[in-house]
């Protein structure tokens, strides 16, 4: 039935519900209803209302940039784990023209020496023979007659083919090290000698690396990771060595916790102060001290005559145990003074003892800290690069073993360096998912907030407690006071003699300086890079909570922190080593590498802070009229600049501690203090008093913000809010 039209000329109802947002009153305020113009609802509209909001581009933007520096390399590992090529083998050539197979690097193929020359086979059938020319150039003759070709590549590998064979030659230099310029070898050249001959020259004594150009994909560089004894042994070392420690370490240090939050005894404070201070150190720092005490040619070792030495799996347990002892601790006893007291009143008042109150009530709730604690330390054990290299060379665990993979001189094994930077993702992954796992299956939290009381021990006890205390702070101090102390003794071919010198910092600053200055320029560049995008990253995921973009960079940015340094840096090695990003070998690839790994510190510092602001402020300036960044930096960012700068600090210190990521990417002249120490401990001639000198310049660099964040952290504050919170 029609509607009757009003007095206005229009129906006394809209004709339908879209007329109800069509329709308004006219600015004469005639009382006619006049169409309001349509909000246009395409695609490209709407996209630009939302470019109109700053956060999105912005979070747009960063989404991008961290897809292309931490989830594309981690792609292109994986991609590489699955790589094999049907067949390979190697040729080492010496400076007289010799040729000789290198049976170990063989796969496929077989290489028989026949009379002066190799017969490369497959199958038992003959492809062609390699014959040496001269101490530069071999010979290839195909089998048969055949026709061979060959042609250089753009790369500089050359490419041959013929009957039943295809394969791409490339050259390694013999004695190429990370601790010196790369060897540019002589470039490969070919001359067509014949119908079915060819002649190679190439640089003397390299080793030549043949393999096939067709490659496939599957599992079998996972299959030979876990039938090879070698691979299967690093595997083993590393778990032996990540649960061995951290289980010593975490009994040491939750005993040690529980006793500082339980008592009050004089120095407690000082004590904890040393104990934060020797969490950040460099990672090597450990193995490189005890070394120079009970190696086989250690201090005490040669004083008291001792048939011992640290070298090996025991001595790298004992020393990543000191490493990750004071970590442990920190979130332990904050787990500790954090309990509400009112429940161990509670289990006290029911009748339960001192020793049933402690294992049911307090260590339950501890469990956080406790659990959180021993999975940091299990993680900096598992990848801990520098102190299996100081200690043992030879001791074969997962991330020495990629690194070698990766860096071997008779030629590099990509695939199988990438399938271990894979197992050891999928390692940590599961220790992460194991930890968070536990957490979530109970409740720890509390209604009141009554902190534990602290008791006054009897004069022996009370001995006894800061005995044990001075111990184990004396014990993870013993490296830093070693090399302090041997960085003033003079050291000839290795060996520390006890006489006084300066002539160690007079060596390092005649030929090492410059590393100080990397070293400051990395680490000052990569914390004004994690601040600017941790912030913004941490107020995107706080504040804005855009449906798909805010979680996706919540997740992303979080995901170097279960990546090892060495998968991190092979990474960025096989996306950063090719046109049109070439960047391998400059400051610029060392600081995209730090910026990534370390950027969880900023973004959950921030984030911390953050949650602790309320949006109101914020929305208060912009109903006044401010636009969102200004409101941002006027307002958000000033409540968070004391969080933001303890979060700078934190990331400074690690970026200046980071080894694993750098032996990988550094090439001089951009060589980091970590590497000068690195290089003067584990290379043959090492200098170990510029070693020393270095590692205290180093200690000081690093001790001296981290002494302000201590104090302004636990020395000023009664409630105990640590550093260790912003781990």
């Amino acid at each position: 039935m029609a509607r009757e039209p009003n007095v206005f000329g229009h129906s006394a109802f809209p004709r339908t519900w879209h007329e109800v947002h069509v329709m308004r009153i006219n600015k004469q305020n005639t009382g006619v209803l006049v169409p309001n113009p349509v909000r246009s609802t395409s695609p490209w509209s709407a996209l630009r209302r939302s470019l109109k909001d700053p956060w999105l581009v912005i979070s747009i933007l960063i989404t991008l940039l961290a897809v292309i520096l931490i989830i594309i390399p981690q792609y292109r590992i994986f991609v590489s784990s699955t790589e094999q090529a049907k067949g390979k083998f190697c040729v080492k050539t010496s400076v007289d023209g010799a040729l000789e197979t290198v049976h170990d690097a063989n796969k496929g193929f077989t290489a028989i020496d026949d009379t002066g020359r190799l017969v490369i086979k497959r199958d038992n059938t003959p492809l062609f023979a390699l014959q040496s020319l001269d101490e530069r150039t071999l010979a290839l003759h195909a089998i048969g007659g055949e026709k061979t070709e060959a042609e250089i590549l753009d790369d500089g590998k050359v490419h041959l083919w013929g009957k039943g064979f295809d394969v791409a030659l490339s050259q390694e230099v013999l004695g190429r090290s990370i601790f010196q310029a790369a060897v540019k070898p002589a470039p490969l050249q070919v001359v067509k000698l014949g119908t079915n001959e060819v002649a190679i020259t190439y640089h003397t004594g390299a080793f030549l690396n043949f393999f096939e150009i067709e490659h496939t994909h599957g599992l079998s560089n996972y299959r030979e990771f876990f039938t090879n004894n070698r691979y299967v042994s690093a595997i083993k070392n590393s778990l032996v060595v990540a649960m061995s420690s951290s289980l010593l370490a975490g009994i040491l240090a939750i005993s040690l916790a529980y006793l500082f939050a339980r008592y009050h005894f004089p120095g407690k404070g000082a004590m904890v102060a040393l104990i934060t201070m020797a969490s950040v150190s460099p990672p090597f720092l450990g193995g490189y001290a005890w070394r120079m005490l009970l190696g086989s040619q250690g201090i005490l070792t040669r004083a008291l005559s001792l048939d011992f030495t640290i070298v090996g799996l025991h001595g790298v347990i004992w020393v990543i145990t000191w490493l990750i002892f004071p970590l442990i601790f920190l979130l332990t006893y904050d787990s500790f003074t954090a309990i509400d007291n009112s429940l161990i009143e509670s289990s006290m008042s029911l009748g339960a003892n001192k020793s049933t109150t402690l294992f049911k009530v307090i260590i339950p709730l501890a469990m956080p800290g406790i659990v959180t604690g021993i999975y940091l330390g299990m993680m900096t054990a598992f990848s801990d690069f520098g102190t299996p290299c100081v200690i043992s060379l030879n001791l074969n665990v997962l991330p020495v073993m990629v690194y070698q993979q990766y860096m071997n001189e008779v030629g590099s094994n990509f695939p199988i360096a990438s399938t271990g930077s894979v197992i050891m993702i999928l390692i940590s992954s599961a220790m992460l998912m194991a930890q968070r796992t536990y957490l979530a299956t109970k409740a720890y939290a509390s209604i009141s907030a009554r902190t534990l009381d602290l008791m006054e021990p009897p004069r022996r006890q009370k001995i006894l407690i800061m005995g044990f205390a001075a111990l184990l702070i004396f014990v993870g101090f013993i490296p830093h006071l070693t090399v302090t102390l041997t960085s003033f003794f003079q050291w000839r071919s290795g060996v520390v003699s006890p006489l006084f010198t300066l002539e160690n910092y007079v060596r390092m600053v005649r030929s090492e300086l410059n590393s100080i200055y990397v070293s400051f320029f990395l680490g000052f560049t990569t914390t004004l890079l994690n601040v600017v995008f941790g912030v913004a990253i941490a107020y995107i995921v706080v504040r804005t909570r855009y449906p798909v973009i805010s979680e996706l960079l919540n997740t992303i940015v979080m995901i170097p922190y279960i990546i090892p340094g060495t998968v991190l840096a092979i990474g960025f090695i096989m996306i950063f080593n090719q046109p049109p990003i070439l960047i391998t070998g400059t400051w610029l690839i060392l600081v995209l590498a730090y910026f990534a790994r370390k950027l969880p510190y900023s973004v959950k510092t921030a984030e911390a802070v953050l949650y602790q602001i309320h949006p109101d402020l914020e929305e208060a300036a912009k109903s006044l009229g401010a636009k969102p960044t200004r409101s941002f930096f006027d307002i958000t960012f000033k409540l968070v600049i004391g969080g933001v700068i303890s979060g700078a600090t934190l990331s400074f210190l690690q970026v200046m501690t980071e080894i694993s990521s750098t032996i990988i990417l550094y090439r001089p002249p951009w060589k980091p203090m970590t590497a000068v120490i690195f290089e003067n401990t584990t290379r043959a001639g090492s200098d170990f008093g510029v070693a020393s000198a270095m590692t205290v310049v180093l200690m000081l660099c690093l001790y001296t913000p981290l002494y302000f964040i201590t104090k302004r952290t636990r020395m000023d504050s009664k409630e105990g809010n640590s550093l260790a919170a912003y781990y």
